[in-house]
């Protein structure tokens, strides 16, 4: 049994490292412009942000360098968690980003203590995606907003960035075609409606999938 839990955390830790140099390579681009996206989006540049799903918390140094918000970068894997504090100390960011353990669905997080939440990539294998939106605007403080989905910033960024995945892994497309599709729109759909929300927009091209809303609007 501690031969397979050792196995386990060796793969957890591979896979976490192929991420994030992965992450830091061939999918760099779309992190900057997806943090100036979300500030002009949401228009929320103080207080506290927490990344739900923040792998190696490349998108919160992002923000922490276009805005003074104080950030939590929660993420669900053990393994990515000395990444991302390696990747927050070496951008110079410790003072404002605070790696986090914790599951989407239940956040380790008091009511309405953040003023925004934000989550790239990780909503697509969200497994209760209402419990995780439900939670969401658990922790929301009132005039706060959510900006949860994917996407690559452009339709140009993304064929750059296909265009050096082809190299990698020429699959890497069809699945996020998949994670960007119609499906997937309607699935978060039903999943908001399951949660209480209502009142939300959804930004959706073939490069972007979000959902944006605020916690007033379920007053």
């Amino acid at each position: 049994m501690t031969h397979k839990t050792s196995k386990s955390h060796i793969m957890d830790t591979q896979k976490a490292q192929r991420f994030n140099h992965l992450a830091k390579t061939a999918l760099a681009p779309a992190n900057p412009v997806i943090a100036r996206q979300i500030k002009e989006t949401c228009g929320i540049i103080s207080g506290t942000a927490i990344d739900v799903g923040s792998g190696p918390a490349l998108l919160a140094i992002e923000l922490a360098r276009i805005t003074s918000l104080r950030i939590y970068a929660m993420d669900l894997s053990e393994a990515m968690h000395p990444i991302a504090t390696e990747n927050i100390l070496n951008a110079g960011c410790s003072d404002r980003i605070f790696p986090v353990t914790g599951d989407a669905e239940k956040m380790p997080c008091p009511d309405a203590s953040a003023d925004l939440m934000v989550s790239r990539g990780a909503a697509f294998f969200w497994e209760e995606p209402a419990a995780a939106f439900r939670e969401c605007r658990r922790v929301l403080k009132i005039g706060g907003k959510a900006f949860i989905g994917g996407g690559f910033g452009s339709e140009s960024l993304l064929a750059e960035i296909k265009q050096t995945m082809d190299t990698i892994d020429p699959t890497w497309i069809d699945g996020v075609r998949t994670r960007l599709g119609t499906e997937m729109a309607d699935r978060f759909r039903d999943a908001l409606g399951k949660a209480g929300i209502q009142d939300y927009e959804i930004l959706h091209d073939s490069w972007q999938l979000w959902v944006i809303f605020g916690k007033e609007d379920m007053q």
